[in-house]
This record gives C-alpha cells, sequence and structure tokens, in this order.
C-alpha cells in the first residue's frame, strides 16, 4: 500500500523495435571485429583503440561533438602532430595527414549544420570585404595565366585547396566563439598547448631530441612518413629547435605570435604562472635560433607599448629576470643572437653574400624581384605557380624568404593590395577598440592586436604561407579577433548608458 505523495520506482521505458534492434547489430558487428582481429592477429591495438573511441564518443556525444570541442580538436592536433612527417595509417593509395582529416570532417560537418540546424548560425567577421577582394585578386591571377596554370594544375589545385581551408578556419573559428567562456578556454589552450612546445624546444637545443618525431609510438594509428625533411643547420654550435613545426623559423614565428596572449592571462587572472608561461614561450622562442622570432617579440613589445603604455612599462623590469632565466637555461644563446645580428661583416653584406643559394639573401632578392613582378603588374604570375621547393617536380623559382614579395609575385598589385588590407583592417580595429577598453578584455584585444602585427611583419622575412602549422595558427588568432570584437560590441550594446559613460538625464521632482 502507497501512502500519499511517496515517490515510486518506475522501470525505464522499452526502447522501440528499431532502435533496439540496431543496438544488438552494432553490438554483434563489434564482437565480430574483436574475434576477427583476435584470429587475424592483427592491428589489435588499433582496433580496441578505435572501439574504445567510439563508444566514448557514443556515450558523451554531446560534448565531445560540441562545436567548441572541435575546434579544440583542430587546435590540439595542428599544434602537437607534425604537418608532413605523419600520415594515419590503412594503406590507403593517398597519404592522409591527420590535420586535413580533421579540418574536412569537421568543416564539412559545420557547412551541413550551416544547412540544416537553424541553431548554427554564421557570424561575420567584419573582414568580409578585403577577403572577397583577396578572392577575386586570385581569380584575376588563374584568369590571365591560364597557360601556365594548366601546366602545374595539380600543384595550383593543392595549393588553392590549402589556401581556401585557412579561410574556412578562420570563419569556423569565428562563428563558433559565441560566448567569452569559450574565447578564454580557447587562449588558455593555444597558450597552454603552446608552452609544452617551447619547453619540448628548449629541451631540443639542449640535446637535440626531438620527441615529435616519436609520436607514433604513444599513437599507433599514426606512421612516420617524413613527406618534408626538416634541414636546420646549427647556429652558435648548436641545433636549431623546430618542435612540431616544419621549420625553425616557423616554430620561432608561432610561439612568438602564441606569448602575448600568455601576457593577456597574467593580467586577467594575476597569476604569476602564466607569467612563467610567457618565460617559456620566449625560451622557446630563442631555442630556434630565429631572427625571425626575436623580430616579432619586439614587434610584441612596441604593440603592447602603443597600446597599454603604463601597464606595460610597469611589466618591463621582469625582463633582467628573464635575461637571467636564459642566461642560465640556454647559455651562450644571448651572445649568439647578438652575433647573428650583428656579424663581423655587417647584416646586410651578409645577407647580399647569400642571395640566390636558399632564399636568405632577402635585401639583394628585393630588386630583381621588383623587376620581374613589373612583367605582370596587375595580376601576377598565378597563384600557386611559383614553386621554390626541392621537394617539387618543378623547382621554377628561388626562395625569397619574404612572403609579401612571394604573394606580389603571383597575385599582382590586386591581390597584394587585398592581403595587406586584411591584416591592416585587423589590426585596426582591434587596437581602436583596445585603447578605449580598461578591462581584462582590452588586454585580450592588445594581445590579438599584437599577435597579428607580429605576424604580418614576420612575413617580410620568411615565406608564412609555405609552412601550414604558423599560417593556420594566424588565421585561428584571426577568427578570434573577430570575435572578441564582435563580443565587445555586444556587451557594450546591451550595458546601460551610466556604465558606458554617456551623460543621463535626471528630472528633478516637483515639490
Amino acid at each position: 500500500m502507497q501512502t500519499s505523495g511517496a515517490s515510486t520506482l518506475e522501470s525505464p521505458a522499452p526502447l522501440p523495435a528499431r532502435t533496439a534492434a540496431l543496438l544488438w547489430a552494432v553490438v554483434g558487428f563489434l564482437v565480430a571485429v574483436v574475434v576477427v582481429t583476435a584470429y587475424t592477429r592483427t592491428q589489435a591495438t588499433g582496433t580496441l583503440a578505435a572501439i574504445t573511441l567510439g563508444l566514448a564518443v557514443l556515450t558523451w556525444r554531446k560534448q565531445l561533438l560540441a562545436w567548441p570541442t572541435l575546434l579544440g580538436a583542430i587546435v590540439a592536433v595542428i599544434l602537437f602532430i607534425p604537418i608532413r612527417r605523419y600520415t594515419v595509417g590503412g594503406g590507403l593509395p593517398f597519404s592522409l595527414e591527420p590535420y586535413r582529416l580533421i579540418i574536412g570532417c569537421v568543416l564539412a560537418a559545420w557547412l551541413c549544420a550551416l544547412l540544416v540546424d537553424p541553431k548554427t548560425l554564421f557570424k561575420r567577421t567584419g573582414l568580409e570585404i578585403p577577403v572577397l577582394l583577396l578572392f577575386v585578386g586570385v581569380a584575376c591571377s588563374l584568369v590571365f595565366n591560364m597557360g601556365r596554370v594548366i601546366a602545374l594544375s595539380d600543384t595550383v589545385l593543392k595549393g588553392l585547396t590549402f589556401f581556401l581551408s585557412f579561410f574556412f578556419v578562420m570563419y569556423f573559428v569565428s562563428s563558433t566563439i559565441t560566448r567569452r567562456r569559450v574565447l578564454d578556454g580557447l587562449v588558455v589552450l593555444l597558450v597552454l598547448g603552446s608552452t609544452l612546445l617551447a619547453v619540448s624546444a628548449v629541451i631540443e637545443w639542449r640535446t637535440g631530441y626531438n620527441a615529435f618525431n616519436h609520436l607514433d609510438r604513444a599513437i599507433p594509428v599514426l606512421d612516420y612518413s617524413d613527406l618534408g625533411s626538416v634541414y636546420t643547420p646549427n647556429r652558435g654550435d648548436r641545433p636549431r629547435a623546430y618542435a612540431s613545426a616544419q621549420h625553425s623559423i616557423a616554430l620561432g614565428a608561432a610561439l612568438a605570435m602564441i606569448l602575448p596572449l600568455a601576457i593577456y592571462l597574467y593580467e586577467r587572472t594575476r597569476r604569476f604562472g602564466w607569467l612563467a608561461a610567457a618565460a617559456a614561450l620566449t625560451l622557446g622562442a630563442m631555442a630556434t635560433g630565429s631572427r625571425t622570432a626575436i623580430v616579432m617579440l619586439g614587434t610584441t613589445l612596441l604593440v603592447f607599448i602603443w597600446l597599454k603604455r603604463e601597464q606595460t612599462m610597469r611589466l618591463l623590469p621582469l625582463l633582467l629576470p628573464l635575461f637571467l632565466v636564459i642566461q642560465m637555461v640556454m647559455p651562450g644563446s644571448l651572445g649568439t643572437f647578438r652575433a647573428v645580428f650583428f656579424p663581423k661583416s655587417g647584416l646586410v653584406a651578409e645577407e647580399e653574400a647569400s642571395a640566390g643559394e636558399s632564399g636568405s639573401g632577402r635585401l639583394a632578392d628585393l630588386g630583381p624581384s621588383l623587376e620581374e613582378w613589373g612583367r605582370t603588374p596587375l595580376f601576377g604570375q598565378g597563384f600557386g605557380t611559383r614553386l621554390t621547393s626541392n621537394s617539387d617536380a618543378q623547382v621554377n623559382a628561388l626562395i625569397l624568404d619574404n612572403q609579401w614579395l612571394s604573394s606580389l609575385l603571383e597575385l599582382g598589385a590586386l591581390g597584394f593590395i587585398a592581403l595587406v588590407w586584411l591584416f591592416v583592417r585587423a589590426v585596426r580595429r582591434l587596437g581602436r577598440l583596445a585603447r578605449s577598453n580598461s578591462e581584462p578584455h582590452g588586454w585580450l584585444l592588445t594581445a590579438l592586436c599584437a599577435s597579428l602585427t607580429a605576424f604580418a611583419v614576420g612575413m617580410f622575412t620568411y615565406d608564412a604561407f609555405s609552412f601550414t602549422q604558423v599560417t593556420f595558427c594566424a588565421f585561428i588568432l584571426l577568427g578570434m579577433a573577430a570575435a572578441a570584437v564582435r563580443l565587445s560590441k555586444e556587451e557594450r550594446a546591451a550595458a546601460p548608458p551610466a556604465a558606458l559613460g554617456r551623460p543621463t538625464l535626471v528630472v528633478a521632482r516637483r515639490r
């Protein structure tokens, strides 16, 4: 007999017949896979890992398949699995790199969701005009150089696919970040992941051991393919670290771009652990032996002084203990960089002496390149038609170590102006909002402004778009910048007038 108000245990509702049949079919298939794997004794570890991963996805599908989670997975793969060094196993007739697999799957799912799911929205970045003009410039460079493009059609198509994927990722990042918590979570992931890369770079600088060349031992589905061998000659009798990047210069540039985000996290939380992360990122950038990284770090400092002068000046005394740490952890590195920036023969003479060999003669290549551009000034030679890598079957150009100059030659004036406009517009929007925002969010705007400015300046000293990891990082930051600007404007619009410092109308009552 039940008493009034007492709760009763109800048995769960039975599954529909079709759902139950499907569930038993899946279980039976998994059991069959396990039995066949055990009988043939092949790929047991990989099969078990796939089944476990599948069950985990089914169990926590709402969390694991959420857009912010998938965005974090893309960032983790880009940071930690070296591009052009690993492929996904499976015996396919073509090489399938992990970053291509995850970006392709996620972006395909996102595009489908945009069409059918009203909750999935496309967010504008505020950069649509320069992006559209850039695409027009790319199209014109292809149309007006059709003969050259057809002769190199496979390479051009591959390069065009890469280029479009950068913008797809930028818009995915911008549209996925709809709350400040998601934005800050991505910042934390980038800083922590890059700090791990920086620590491994310092270890590589001291020992010569690169842990990222042995990931296939820990992740069975990865095959070490070495699609693009990394050649980084020693500098200062020490190996130049490259960790998970395609080159030391690219790693140094990536770490220099992420460092401002660590400063933002310190200013927001006042936890010295983030300053330690910033110091580690500095050490990692120096372990690459790259002048580009040092130039980008200097650019970052100038942007912080420009936008947050008083607060930055209070942080500058921390550079003294940082130099002491550098001298203890990486002895001789400061002297190496002094010799690199100020060689006995002079920096200009050194650059001119190495012109035309491997692309390091940046200054001497400038005049001949501008003369070459004068032959096709408006639409360039054709996007993706300048092949500089020794891995290309039809090498037809020298490495210029200057992405802006390379873009000018390939895209002509139209595409070049659009590319400049893209970064200038992003930096100006961030800088304008950062100077008027004294809250912690203003530091994020400042950090993103410094990161993108540093990347744009670094493009003068290396062929940035040839290195996929650092370029993806730059376009991820562009998407984050668009989201940060949008969130800032939404918050200001939602805030009461008094909170924004607007005059309020006060009406006195008559007595």
